[in-house]
């Protein structure tokens, strides 16, 4: 399945993106297949990308971090979703994390962090998808990874309600109100 994004034809900067006429104008987004679009913008990013940066998006199931991370990525950068290495070794939905399986699953991450914060490799920048409901855990991950935090907005509602549209079974409910419960961080009371 390809993604659609809106591609602005007159490229956004710190002088226009304020500017309604510009950013805002209909006449000037046209909707292009992401590859397309991060086709178009790669001479940009190659010549904007000195520095590795690495992204933690974080936030309850079904708040929106796989789109969100898809829409900021481009061609060359890694992602790390934590519920897909859950999937891809043990071929249950994600919501279902058996636990005689962790120990497997976080060596894999661990090894894949190892990778992130020694900047192993040639890709751009990283991305790691994950609930990380404990604030502590989080900064402490962000911390050692040396990445910025970045919040996937939302309420147990909006997800309790995404998880209906979506057609997922009913046991994912438990997944997202667990999460809730051990959600801890300044987010709220920031608001």
């Amino acid at each position: 399945m390809e993604y659609l994004i809106g591609h602005h034809k007159i490229e956004l900067d710190e002088n226009n993106v304020d500017d309604a006429s510009i950013s805002l104008n209909p006449d000037l987004i046209e909707v292009i297949c992401l590859t397309c679009h991060n086709r178009e913008h790669k001479p940009y990013y190659k010549q904007k990308r000195k520095e590795r940066h690495v992204y933690i998006v974080y936030g309850s199931p079904l708040s929106g971090k796989t789109t969100m991370a898809r829409e900021m990525m481009q061609e060359g950068d890694i992602v790390l979703d934590i519920d897909a290495i859950w999937q891809a070794i043990t071929f249950q939905p994600n919501h279902i994390k058996p636990d005689n399986c962790k120990y497997n699953v976080f060596k894999l991450r661990d090894d894949l962090y190892d990778q992130i914060k020694t900047r192993y490799g040639k890709w751009n920048n990283a991305y790691i998808i994950g609930g990380y409901p404990d604030k502590y855990e989080r900064e402490r991950v962000a911390k050692e990874l040396g990445a910025e935090l970045i919040y996937c907005e939302s309420t147990k509602e909006e997800c309790l309600r995404r998880r209906i549209e979506s057609g997922r079974p009913e046991e994912y409910d438990e997944y997202i109100k667990k999460w809730w419960e051990r959600f801890s961080g300044g987010e709220q009371s920031q608001k």
